[in-house]
């Protein structure tokens, strides 16, 4: 349990240097020029455009738009959290299961009182 628990931890360091917290949306737009096909047909739109979806400092949600040419770098960083959450709920698995094993010992064990 012990190596394991490291590897989760080196793991958890590298992943943090890449990971940017949110949600990856593809969404299809209308422009504003009036004289666009998708006003006239609502089956043709402009897209897909890529947004960073999250909430800001005050809960607030909130998006960003990802130029094309950044794409694959933005889509790596949100895997990398999604990655990096899946790998914090392991480690607290396994400090929950050594916390319950401590807490199982008797008293007047060694490192009990």
């Amino acid at each position: 349990m012990a190596r394991l628990r490291a590897r989760l931890l080196r793991r958890l360091a590298h992943l943090a240097a890449l990971a940017v917290p949110g949600t990856l949306v593809e969404v299809f737009l209308r422009c504003g020029t009036a004289s666009c096909g998708c006003h006239r047909d609502p089956a043709r739109r402009h897209g897909p455009h890529l947004y960073l979806k999250f909430r800001d400092s005050e809960g607030r949600a909130t998006g960003l738009y990802v130029p094309r040419a950044h794409a694959g770098e933005v889509r790596r960083a949100a895997e990398a959290w999604k990655a990096l959450w899946e790998t914090s709920v392991a480690v607290g698995a396994l400090n929950r299961q050594a916390l319950r094993q401590r807490l199982r010992r008797k008293p007047g064990a060694a490192g009990g009182r």
